[in-house]
């Protein structure tokens, strides 16, 4: 199989701001009589590096028609690795060879011109691409049907929203007869609908040959899209290998950082009127160990205690599971009045176990209140409280189908239907 991409030892550096101030460029020349080239010297700020290392000796290479996955937080060196890529910029040190026409989808609709009315861009952004005008005229009537802005094809482009304006750039870009294309977190813009649309068709270009480079931060749409994943940090390629594998072992480092840095303190995102107030929340696992992590059919239970500063009559508890990217309310559990005491009245507290939970690997966080015995008004309302996460199990996401991704894993069963149902006659 033919290499569409090879970097060899890829190095990129940067120079940082020059001296402003007339002190400050006193500062520098005298560093520089001194042979301190590499630094800025300022009398206000001192020694500044004057050398940002965006990649450091990055090696890889991408076969032909493969969908790659670039992950990495930001300032790992993602956009300046598509950059050397697509000729933006070129590389401080080592080689960067490519093969094909290169589109880059860093900024959908970067060479539109709001003035001009959607028609006239789409002639404009496509010939920016290479396309012929006959080439555009024939793929016109496509471009327009893809990003479903028929209604608004004649009017002026400032009048259109940024989604709009991303699915016309977008539509534009794929139908430019790509080799490879680069895609840098632009799906992020536009609805549901035209993130889909999109995904479809970065699919039917691999599926026709194409080379697709993809960077999110969405490890889902990653894994759809791309059979590997490269790993960036610090410039510096961290990790590159299956997608399943790779996501895995990402999300699982980022959700354990988050962890370990998150304030579990009470005071933020609360509400309430104040009778009972929760003093502490803790996540333990079923041994009565701290459960910031759990696996997919671990038990979590939430202790709780609080403070009542008035006597408050059968008061209900709740606690929520929320996913942390969508919000979604996973489950909601609420104490009944045989779980809680006649009334309440100084410290107590309380367990909510949650045995097996059926999670996906992912981040959640507890909604927790107090109200009163007719769940009308809120004593307590802590909107983000302690967060946990669902890790893998080693078997890597790649392993769940896309309808199976979801958030959690109920029990099912298949069987095949009897020789009445195979015959067109019922079970």
């Amino acid at each position: 199989m033919s290499v569409a991409i090879q970097l060899e030892g890829a190095s990129k550096r940067y120079r940082t701001g020059r001296s402003r101030t007339l002190v400050d460029l006193v500062a520098s020349t005298v560093g520089e009589w001194r042979g301190r080239r590499a630094e800025v010297h300022s009398a206000t700020r001192g020694t500044v590096d004057a050398t940002i290392h965006a990649l450091r000796d990055v090696s890889f290479e991408v076969p032909q028609g493969a969908g790659l996955g670039i992950i990495g937080r930001n300032g790992a060196g993602k956009t300046t690795l598509l950059k050397l890529i697509s000729r933006v910029t070129w590389p401080t040190s080592g080689t960067v060879r490519v093969a094909g026409h290169v589109v880059s989808l860093i900024e959908l609709g970067a060479g539109f011109h709001p003035e001009l009315t959607g028609r006239e861009n789409v002639y404009l952004g496509a010939g920016l691409f290479g396309l012929t005008r006959a080439e555009i005229d024939r793929q016109f009537d496509g471009i327009v049907h893809f990003a479903d802005v028929e209604r608004l094809i004649d009017t002026p482009m400032k009048r259109y929203s940024s989604g709009l304006y991303a699915r016309l750039g977008f539509s534009v870009a794929i139908h430019s007869r790509p080799d490879i294309v680069l895609v840098d977190e632009v799906l992020a813009v536009g609805d549901a609908t035209f993130r889909r649309r999109a995904l479809e068709a970065l699919r039917g270009l691999i599926a026709e040959g194409r080379t697709v480079l993809f960077i999110s931060h969405d490890m889902w749409n990653v894994r759809r899209l791309c059979s590997q994943i490269l790993w960036m940090e610090d410039g510096r390629v961290r990790a590159h290998g299956p997608a399943g594998e790779i996501a895995e072992r990402y999300m699982n480092e980022v959700n354990l950082d988050a962890m370990a840095n998150q304030d579990t303190a009470l005071q933020s995102h609360r509400g309430g009127t104040g009778e009972v107030r929760f003093e502490s929340v803790e996540l333990v696992d079923e041994h009565g160990a701290p459960a910031a992590t759990l696996r997919m059919g671990d038990t979590l239970e939430v202790r709780a205690t609080y403070r009542a500063v008035q006597r408050v009559e059968r008061p209900v508890f709740q606690v929520a599971l929320v996913d942390v990217d969508t919000g979604v309310v996973i489950t909601t559990a609420s104490s009944s009045p045989a779980d809680t005491p006649a009334f309440v009245e100084g410290e107590g507290g309380f367990v909510c176990r949650f045995p097996r939970v059926p999670l996906r690997p992912r981040q959640y966080v507890l909604r927790l209140a107090v109200m009163d015995q007719f769940q009308l008004a809120s004593y307590d309302l802590i909107t983000a409280g302690p967060r946990f996460a669902v890790v893998g199990q080693g078997a890597g996401v790649d392993s769940l189908a896309d309808e199976q991704d979801g958030l959690v894993a109920l029990p099912f069963e298949f069987a095949a239907l009897g020789d009445r149902a195979a015959a067109g006659g019922r079970p």
